[in-house]
């Protein structure tokens, strides 16, 4: 791995630090010392009234569950299974824990860390075996959060003592630099976060005596000092750091009795918006080429900017402005059935999940929270109300949808308001409503029709296609149609640690059904193969020339040296149509060598999508030579099939829409369905069909397929007949950049 010469002096001398004190870590672990400063600070927390907290007051539990009330039913559900000690942990299906939680080891793999200083275990094997993400993830504390949710809604004590208790057994059982759960600075973090959040939540319990506070505070001391030593700002700067600094943020500016505090606010906040700008492209997109992390980071970033802004803590302008381009970019991104698109790697992080879902899947793929979220940080009046805001301008608060669970517990009664101005602008008022009726407007929330707006918006009239260049992607839609495309680099200052052989890669989401998708992450290290399997271009929706990949993959499963140089030869966005030009040469290595380039036509008037892939040789003298090419389409686990007599795939699912892949003019490739896998989420997956057009062509060649989605059954006839009509207004509207083939 090429590290940039600007990084270099600092990454030398961190391994020399890091290699330093593992030779002269302690053998043995100390016992926790409470000091009576701790007790007295422990006393008066209570009744603080600065620094503030979100308030975490059962009325404002009432209030979420007044208009979510499914959400406390499941809340409580959760909750009773976190007091059995059962966990679903990364896939893993539920799992009784026992009397005592064993913190150190992968339960998926029964594999256990010993209590020895962090700097001395080993996290990984080459061969794989085992996931250091079990422990860690279940360390962070998430489910904590649970038990104070559950603990707001009914009082119920069993909560609150069971947090206590949990905390207790967890300080024990770990004492600081000691054990898995000290070896990641990054679930430092969030665990101190977690539990910041989890305890003021149960903060006036009977379960909360000071001598439990004492113990906790002390504990998130030794955090705040682990964390300043332990920074992961070698090479690449990644998300890690970006949780390190937002824990000490949270640490600094809620307990400045602290003797650390002000340095650790200080180094929190000044680096985090420093980090934004380093982290963050231009166009508001994180620079590690997935959506996964790109919501992880702007949570982080949007959870410290509302925590200094109760706090009357400014933000500078920069940050502010970068922090609203992510969340323009996840307004962008997120489909019209309300899930992302999976791109690059997915572990399902988050630093603290507030909402709640029936279906995990659904809570993975929803990033919608964060419109809601963003609405009230970013288009806020002043600290302590955030106003009214024009839900047309930005348009995140009509994106959200009914994503406001966590708007909810930040700030419930400014997020109550805001959803029911929402509400009111997106309801449709009934024909046969007088002005003074009621109408319900969603379960549990009754408006006056007379408030409602004559003229509703809804999502399509905030939504457009958007391109980001600067990170290459590409949102195509209209109304209830979306195709994302991929054409960027591989991130991370070309490291690629989180990038997958995607490039030209799309998904396709029509009529609120997501057809085509990426495949997914699955696991990490516990699986090299499944790891690669993922992140290989065969398991992405591109062309592949002679099997090979597009960047090679190496040994290391957190890089992806970004051989391939992309080129965006031309984004348009008209009323009746867009189109995505784009080329990369990672083929060019091969022999023959070949330029794959892509051009994807949206025809908005038809709700069609036209796939015109071009291969040209290399080098000129290529040109005549052969080549193997494979067009990958990996389907969501949807019911699909080859229609041999028209070379065409298509889903058959009877309730709902549907699609077809249609391939147009001269097409020498020949379809094929078989299973293939897709991973919803972190240490899952399910099998799913897959597409693919084989064949040999001749350099240079054109292909041409059509993306015929469709609310009901595909007439394959009558998609020919929209396909050719559409490319013969491609044609006419192109030449002469396109060159494709009858």
């Amino acid at each position: 791995m090429t590290i940039p010469s600007r990084d270099l002096p600092r990454v030398v001398w961190r391994r020399i630090l890091r290699e330093l004190r593992a030779r002269t870590a302690p053998r043995t672990p100390r016992r926790i010392e409470i000091g009576a400063s701790v007790q007295e600070i422990a006393a008066q927390l209570p009744e603080r009234e600065a620094p503030r907290f979100f308030a975490m007051l059962p009325e404002h539990a009432a209030l979420i569950a007044q208009f979510f009330p499914a959400a406390r039913a499941q809340t409580l559900d959760e909750a009773e299974a976190i007091l059995a000690h059962r966990f679903d942990l990364l896939g893993s299906g539920p799992v009784e824990m026992g009397e005592r939680i064993d913190w150190h080891t992968d339960f998926k793999h029964d594999h256990t860390w010993p209590l020895e200083h962090h700097t001395r275990l080993t996290l990984t094997a080459p061969g794989g075996g085992f996931d250091v993400k079990v422990p860690w993830e279940l360390s962070r504390f998430h489910h904590g959060l649970r038990l104070g949710q559950a603990y707001l809604y009914t009082l119920d004590e069993r909560y609150a003592r069971e947090l206590v208790a949990q905390i207790t057994d967890w300080v024990e059982a770990n004492p600081v630099e000691f054990g898995v759960n000290w070896a990641g600075p990054m679930d430092v973090a969030i665990r101190a976060v977690n539990w910041v959040w989890a305890v003021f939540m149960i903060l006036h319990s009977e379960a909360a005596t000071p001598d439990f506070l004492a113990l906790w505070l002390t504990s998130l001391r030794e955090h705040g000092d682990y964390l300043i030593k332990n920074l992961e700002d070698g090479w690449p700067r990644t998300n890690h750091l970006i949780a390190n600094l937002v824990g000490l943020a949270y640490l600094g500016i809620l307990f400045p009795e602290f003797p650390q505090a002000a340095r650790w606010r200080e180094v929190g906040l000044g680096r985090l918006w420093q980090e934004l700008e380093r982290q963050v492209n231009p166009d508001g997109m994180d620079y590690e080429a997935s959506t996964s992390y790109h919501r992880l980071v702007t949570e982080m970033a949007l959870s410290v900017a509302a925590l200094c802004a109760i706090n009357e803590i400014d933000v500078p302008g920069p940050a502010l402005a970068r922090l609203s381009a992510m969340v323009d970019v996840i307004a962008a991104y997120m489909q019209p059935d309300g899930t992302a698109p999976v791109i690059g790697d997915a572990d399902d992080g988050r630093l603290h999940p507030l909402s709640v879902h029936p279906d995990p899947t659904c809570a993975v793929l929803d990033h919608r929270h964060l419109l809601a979220l963003g609405s009230l940080v970013l288009e806020r009046e002043a600290g302590d109300w955030a106003g009214y805001a024009d839900p047309r301008r930005r348009g995140w608060a009509i994106a959200a949808g009914d994503e406001w669970q966590d708007a909810f517990w930040f700030f419930s009664q400014d997020a109550a308001a805001r959803f029911v101005d929402t509400l009111a602008q997106t309801t449709p008022r009934p024909p046969d409503c007088p002005a003074d009726g009621w109408v319900e407007a969603r379960p549990g929330v009754r408006l006056r029709a007379s408030a409602l707006s004559p003229r509703p918006i809804s999502r399509a009239d905030v939504s457009e296609s958007r391109g980001f260049e600067a990170s290459g992607l590409y949102v195509l839609r209209h109304g209830d149609c979306q195709l994302t495309l991929v054409a960027g680099g591989v991130g991370q200052d070309g490291a690629g640690g989180h990038a997958h052989n995607d490039t030209l890669s799309f998904t396709l989401c029509a009529y609120r059904r997501t057809f085509l998708v990426d495949p997914g992450t699955y696991v990490y290290t516990s699986q090299p193969a499944a790891r690669n399997l993922f992140r290989a271009t065969a398991s992405h929706n591109t062309l592949q020339v002679s099997g090979a990949e597009i960047n090679p993959l190496p040994a290391e499963l957190f890089r992806l040296p970004g051989e391939a140089q992309v080129t965006l030869h031309r984004w348009i966005v008209q009323p009746t149509f867009d189109l995505v030009d784009a080329s990369h040469n990672g083929y060019a290595r091969l022999e023959p060598g070949a330029i794959h380039r892509r051009q994807v036509w949206f025809d908005k008037q038809h709700s069609l999508w036209l796939l015109h892939d071009h291969l040209e040789p290399a080098d000129a003298g290529d040109e005549g030579r052969e080549v193997a090419v494979t067009l990958w389409f990996h389907f969501a686990p949807l019911f699909a099939r080859l229609d041999a007599a028209h070379n065409a795939v298509r889903t058959e699912e009877i309730d709902g829409p549907n699609l077809a892949l249609l391939p147009l003019g001269r097409f020498p490739l020949q379809a094929d369905l078989v299973s293939g896998w897709v991973s919803p989420r972190y240490g899952v997956r399910r099998q799913a069909p897959v597409a693919k057009f084989t064949g040999r062509v001749k350099l240079p060649a054109d292909l041409v397929l059509l993306l015929y989605p469709q609310p009901g059954e595909v007439d394959l006839d009558a998609a020919r007949a929209a396909g050719r009509e559409a490319l013969a207004r491609m044609r006419q509207t192109l030449t002469p950049i396109y060159r494709g083939g009858d």
